[in-house]
């Protein structure tokens, strides 16, 4: 027996960037998602430090699909309904989704739905950043219903893995691999990543990491390239913190044509270094609205290109994971004697 209840999240702004082939894109990926997750086993936490139980999730993205084919109908491209919006706020940017939780064999607390729902809708903003990276947008969020008030819902932006995709487009490197919806999720699951709130495994600690540079606002600082060079080194078991070397050599192993010169990963291990050496500016928080994000990207202290470098480069070693059926690399040195 089940017992079922629908958790509603209000996104303030859900319309991501794109130009009019990649809106299409997009809301073809949202049908997509809409159809998928209908009635799916899902396996999660029912509470922070407890034990993983098996429930049902549905997700209903109508809301949102709408709200996407309208700003598509009325400006042409996600970006021009953005910078329309600006002048005219009847621009709706606003839209919902929907995420019904059934617990299996009791009946679930209010808390523990919550739970369930949120580690869900991080599960999906992972999958969707591997999919089609920068096609999910949740920002000014909150949950809506009964007993909602007690619940902060989480806020991911769509800007750096736009911009590590739009990076990886220009540089014809590193190539991004076109994955389909259920082997994304299914190698997702496959990883435990929604049975735990503490990464232990290599992958687990990457995932989590793609949700903190999600949560990055306007942030292209030190701070965001020590989270994209953890990630590599990561995957690319480069531990020591001269790594740069082993990380270059690692990745030509993986992904073909690797640029010899690739400055941005020297800026990134070169930011990381400074932040642990405190030689690095640290900035306020900053107003976020349309005419400030030129200016921040100007800011001293600021790695644009090598956080969207280095993003892209953590996107396509996933990308080549999932298509292998594989959590890790491992690498090996040897020696010979002549």
């Amino acid at each position: 027996m089940r017992s079922s209840t629908t958790i509603q999240l209000q996104i303030g702004n859900a319309i991501p960037p794109g130009n009019e082939k990649e809106t299409s894109e997009i809301i073809e990926l949202w049908h997509q998602i809409n159809a998928f997750f209908a009635n799916l086993p899902f396996t999660a936490q029912g509470q922070l430090n407890g034990p993983a139980n098996t429930y049902h999730v549905s997700l209903d993205a109508t809301e949102l699909i709408a709200a996407m084919e309208s700003a598509s109908d009325q400006s042409g491209s996600f970006s021009r309904h953005q910078s329309a919006y600006v002048d005219d706020p009847a621009k709706a940017i606003m839209a919902g989704l929907s995420v019904t939780v059934s617990a299996e064999n009791h009946t679930s607390a209010e808390e523990e739905r919550y739970q369930v729902a949120t580690v869900f809708v991080q599960q999906l903003v992972m999958a969707v950043n591997l999919l089609r990276p920068g096609a999910i947008q949740l920002l000014d969020t909150r949950f809506i219903g009964e007993g909602a008030h007690k619940y902060e819902a989480q806020s991911y932006d769509s800007r750096m893995y736009y911009g590590a995709l739009k990076t990886s487009q220009e540089n014809h490197w590193p190539p991004l691999k076109a994955l389909s919806l259920e082997e994304t999720w299914s190698w997702l699951e496959s990883t435990g990543s929604s049975r735990t709130d503490t990464a232990i495994k290599s992958i687990n600690k990457v995932l989590f990491t793609l949700l903190k540079v999600a949560q990055q606002r306007h942030e292209y600082s030190s701070r965001t390239a020590m989270l994209v060079m953890y990630q590599l080194e990561i995957l690319l078991e480069c531990r020591q913190i001269n790594s740069l070397s082993d990380l270059r050599h690692r990745t030509a192993l993986i992904i073909e044509n690797f640029p010899g010169s690739a400055n941005w990963l020297s800026e990134l291990h070169d930011a990381r270094n400074g932040l642990v050496m405190s030689s690095v500016p640290v900035h306020r928080p900053p107003l976020i609205c349309q005419t400030t994000g030129n200016a921040l990207r100007k800011q001293s202290g600021q790695h644009c290109s090598a956080v969207e470098s280095g993003t892209a480069l953590v996107l396509a070693l996933l990308h080549d994971l999932i298509s292998h059926g594989v959590q890790r690399y491992r690498f090996s040195e040897t020696m010979a004697r002549e």
